[in-house]
């Protein structure tokens, strides 16, 4: 991939973006179902895939065309869109943060990533730090910045699209040794409280989500609401050992209900999605 469009495709990363907006559910959509389709798909059935997940039409018309505007839906024809390439590359990449979240074992390994931008260069220490905070770096001090093991290779895409790689040391360590405990240095080097906040509210979001959907329709309805509420998610959260988080931490219990309703709900959401496109 060109480091454009790589670099496109890590922009197009939308976390402060409300859950459950028109925006938001439709970006969604465009995720699981759309970018799937070979060809394009007509904007009616686009709105019909939206307002079955509760967006109303009028809303769901300006959210699709200010998804076009940034660049994650392209008009094709004149009454269909369908997904750009660098909204591909974004929602292939977030195939596993998304749908495989994973949580450090306590003797996995780390990754460190020491950096030093030149003045000429500042416009882009803020992008380095936007996006090791959107993969779910740890903050040690300015310049260095820690994640678990397995974001290595995520770390290296963001350094190469943003042209920065060579100014960046990358080393692979076992566990750091912390100056005060590993639950002070979670509590330093990352917004635990902004976490454990979203953890919550996922958790109080799906609370009244059926073990089983009662229709394909209920299915897909349930389905994207709670794929909307989480996916931000396990971005922004590494997935840090238990060694390091509070007893009461909800990260666990929020992992296991996305996958438990993932494969409750997953089959007929697809289902009903299928089904309303390919009518």
């Amino acid at each position: 991939m060109a480091a454009s469009t790589q670099l496109v495709a890590f922009t197009l990363d939308d976390f402060e973006a409300r859950t459950g907006s028109a925006a938001s559910i439709i970006r969604t959509i465009a995720g699981l179902y759309l970018r799937h389709e070979a060809a394009p798909v007509a904007r009616t059935k686009i709105l019909a895939l939206a307002t079955a997940a509760e967006v109303s039409a009028p809303t769901a018309q300006t959210a699709i065309s200010r998804l076009a505007d940034r660049g994650v839906l392209e008009a094709a024809g004149t009454s269909s869109l369908q997904v750009t390439a660098a909204a591909h590359a974004m929602f292939a990449r977030g195939d596993r943060r998304i749908f495989t979240p994973r949580q450090m074992a306590d003797e996995e390994l780390w990754c460190l990533v020491a950096y030093s931008l030149p003045e000429t260069m500042r416009p882009l220490r803020h992008q380095v730090r936007k996006h090791f905070l959107q993969l779910g770096g740890g903050l040690v001090n300015a310049g260095l910045w820690i994640f678990p093991g397995y974001l290595r290779e995520e770390v290296l895409q963001v350094l190469g699209a943003l042209e920065v790689r060579s100014y960046a040391t990358v080393f692979t360590t076992q566990t750091p040794d912390f100056p005060e405990g590993a639950m002070q240095a979670a509590r330093q080097w990352w917004d635990l409280g902004r976490l454990e906040s979203m953890h919550s509210t996922f958790l109080e979001s799906t609370a009244a989500l059926d073990a089983q959907p009662a229709s394909p329709a209920a299915a897909y309805r349930g389905y994207v609401a709670m794929v909307d509420a989480w996916r931000a998610l396990p971005y922004l959260d590494p997935g840090l050992p238990d060694a390091m988080l509070p007893g009461n931490w909800p990260g666990r219990p929020s992992r296991e209900r996305f996958l438990a309703l993932s494969r409750a709900y997953g089959p007929g959401a697809r289902h009903f999605a299928t089904a309303l496109l390919k009518g």
